[in-house]
């Protein structure tokens, strides 16, 4: 095992210890009463923990790329590729998607307007496009090598 992958390891087990604190403190903590709905009182530091970590790898994951494609100019292309079927795929989602305002009873909130229901409708027809194409890949490789 190289030092990168033993030091690798130290982290993945350092953050997975700190996410184990905070979902104790989540399930298991104290609970808010005050509020209208009851909610445990670690759910903000719970909520900046899940983002700190999405964001970190966003960021490990661009920085690592970057570099892999400044030391392997080659394989930028195949990146490229990467990046327009997604590009396409995201188009597709936003082109399917709707922005009618929904009648929600009771609801008088800021988010049941055309930008936020287009987004909303883009990310989720992004998902079930991709889940779709994973299920079919998934699908052709196993019936692949079952004719081979």
């Amino acid at each position: 095992m190289g030092k990168i992958s033993k030091y690798s390891n130290y982290v993945l087990y350092l953050l997975f210890a700190i996410t184990l604190v905070y979902v104790g403190m989540f399930y298991f903590g104290d609970v808010n009463e005050d509020s209208a709905y009851p909610h445990p009182v670690a759910t903000d530091s719970f909520l900046n923990w899940a983002n700190i970590l999405f964001w970190g790898t966003i960021a490990v994951t661009l920085v690592f790329e970057l570099y892999h494609i400044v030391m392997n100019p080659k394989s930028a292309v195949r990146t490229l590729i990467s990046l327009a079927i997604i590009a396409v795929i995201v188009l597709i989602a936003y082109g399917m998607s709707d922005d009618t305002p929904l009648k929600i009873v009771g609801y008088q909130g800021p988010d049941n307007v055309p930008s936020m229901l287009t987004m909303a409708g883009t990310m989720l027809y992004t998902t079930y496009i991709l889940f779709a194409v994973t299920i079919v890949v998934i699908l052709y490789s196993e019936l692949s090598r079952l004719f081979k």
